[in-house]
């Protein structure tokens, strides 16, 4: 099975519509201190491009490289960078478990945001990435723990969304657990104890903005017809009913006053030295 068979998610169009939610700022904070305004950065599974577009703003004499699997990902990762005008952005297909169409030492920084948690290969594709750095470069790597998920108000039909996406996160070879494990995968892959930081953080969807979205992104993703759902239903981790509970208890989550989600992340920065 291909790594873009194995991506859980899938690319439809609710998937990208999802995850452009997602901002430099908020999601790649733990890199954003080490860029210079020239850097040659590449986003491995960039998804719709929005963190790319933010990368690529803040290094306006640099260049940012988008990297997906899927050339419906690609696709739409150029309609977000042309949208916002940007000029120092280009686009490429590949495997960051194989080999990167790139030559060694080609880029200051590799960007990868919840790529390594959907991996069987982990410690590959770190290799690789830190193959294509310069000497110095830095990898940067956030990864979720599934298992460390917390829905308030409580309901017992939210519990499907940990047992769902581990399930089929683990079934393909990868860990749904990988937060934790960026450490361990990077002194793999080669880098040493001394060029690597690693830190934690949380999403926390905690205004109504943010519940709302995280709300709408999975009775979107949780159709009728859905990848993740034909997925979850297969692999005997839920019932088409079971599903269907879920969608309905998030939907009520979401309009909740006081409704908060949260899960810890695991955030890696090796440095090729």
């Amino acid at each position: 099975m291909s790594e873009a068979a194995k991506y859980i998610h899938g690319h439809a169009p609710e998937v990208l519509a999802a995850h452009a939610w997602r901002t430099a700022a908020r999601d790649a904070a733990h890199l954003l201190p080490h860029l210079q305004s020239s850097f040659s950065i590449l986003d491995v599974g960039c998804g719709p491009g929005t963190i790319s577009a933010d990368l690529a703003a803040l290094v306006p004499t640099g260049h940012v490289t988008c990297l997906e699997i899927s050339e419906s990902a690609l696709a739409a990762a150029r309609k977000t960078c042309s949208d916002r005008g940007l000029t120092n952005v280009s686009f490429a297909t590949g495997d960051v478990t194989t080999h990167l169409p790139f030559p060694d030492g080609a880029f200051d920084v590799v960007h990868a945001h919840q790529v390594v948690i959907h991996l069987a290969q982990p410690a590959a594709a770190l290799r690789e990435m830190r193959r294509v750095l310069r000497p110095g470069g830095v990898v940067a790597c956030k990864d979720m723990v599934v298992g460390s998920a917390v829905w308030y108000p409580p309901d017992a039909r939210l519990a499907l969304w940990a047992v769902g996406i581990a399930g089929t996160i683990a079934e393909g070879g990868a860990d749904p657990q990988m937060g934790v494990r960026l450490r361990a995968v990077a002194l793999e892959a080669g880098f040493g104890e001394g060029e690597m930081e690693c830190r934690g953080s949380c999403w926390a969807f905690a205004d109504r903005e943010a519940v709302g979205y995280w709300g709408r992104s999975w009775v979107a993703r949780l159709g009728p017809g859905t990848q993740l759902r034909g997925k979850m239903v297969r692999g005997s981790y839920a019932t088409e009913q079971a599903v269907d509970e879920f969608v309905e208890a998030v939907g009520a989550w979401a309009g909740e006053p006081g409704a908060w989600f949260g899960c810890m992340h695991g955030e890696l920065l090796a440095r090729k030295t």
